[in-house]
């Protein structure tokens, strides 16, 4: 469900957040609710500001109950180090604003009730979404170490299944604590949330080189005409040293050359960009040749 626009980025609300929400308002903790929303919409907002920083394109954010996931249309994989710093950005705001909390609540009178859930709100979401698992944000730091010398997709696959093995332990328990009388439907939406979430992550990687070419033809029939960039690269460079010359206006060539500048063969930046969401971006574009 679209609840805004937020710098013309669509702000979608997940059924899971909805219903983590509905059930704390029928427990009359309205406040809490308003809180708890600010503070996962902060933590996106913290994310958007940190991408566009590096020049990506955000369309939609979509809310869950401890975080969210952002579609960004660059490809955001052609450097791993990008992806960490954007996904480290939510969490480290959540403590920042718990340090501003602190400062604020020793300077003015406010409700300590209140400001406690607002602490614990921020603490649970920075340091439950530093967990090295899909589709958190520790698992897209862990996504983009491991894609370096993985591959984009074999790493998703890692992180997404230490995500789904997440899951089942917060189900298992939140049916331990129902079994010991203590109901905890936090445990029980969390559970839901991550397998759902990382599987839905999982689909989404698999498309990623899909999307990419699919935007170029989006380009290429928007103008009409697209142009053909041209690079030489010696054989042993590494892949990441490749794209970081690929801009949207343009469609790639890569003549690869020995040291001595003798001429190995033509690769485009389709195949170049396929391997590395295969084979990782340390790869020698030598690899690529037939």
């Amino acid at each position: 469900m679209e609840i805004g626009r937020i710098f013309g980025i669509k702000i979608v609300f997940n059924w899971f957040f909805f219903f983590f929400l509905f059930i704390y308002a029928l427990m009359g903790r309205l406040v809490e609710t308003v809180i708890l929303f600010s503070v996962v919409l902060l933590h996106e907002f913290f994310h958007i500001l940190v991408a566009r920083g590096y020049g990506l394109n955000v369309k939609e954010v979509e809310l869950f109950p401890f975080g969210g996931m952002a579609r960004i249309d660059d490809l955001l994989e052609y450097d791993p180090g990008v992806e960490s710093r954007v996904a480290l950005a939510g969490p480290m705001f959540n403590l920042f604003l718990v340090g501003l909390a602190i400062i604020v609540y020793m300077n003015f009178s406010i409700s300590l009730t209140h400001l406690m859930f607002f602490l614990r709100c921020n603490l649970l979401i920075a340091f439950f979404n530093l967990l090295p698992s899909l589709p958190l944000d520790g698992g897209r730091i862990l996504r983009a170490i491991l894609s370096r010398r993985l591959g984009y997709r074999k790493a998703t696959e890692r992180a997404v299944l230490l995500g789904k093995i997440l899951a089942v332990f917060l189900l298992g328990g939140g049916a331990i604590t129902a079994y010991l009388g203590f109901i905890n439907p936090s445990l029980l939406i969390a559970a839901f949330f991550m397998f759902f979430a990382a599987h839905k992550e999982q689909t989404m990687a698999a498309y990623v080189f899909i999307r990419y070419l699919n935007r170029k033809q989006g380009e290429l029939h928007k103008e009409g005409i697209l142009k053909a960039g041209y690079l030489v690269a010696v054989e042993n460079t590494p892949l990441r040293e490749v794209v970081k010359n690929f801009t949207p206006k343009n469609y790639y060539l890569i003549m690869v050359v020995s040291p001595a500048l003798k001429v190995r063969g033509t690769v485009t930046e389709g195949q170049v960009i396929d391997a590395l969401m295969k084979r990782g971006n340390y790869l020698p574009i030598k690899k690529l040749l037939p």
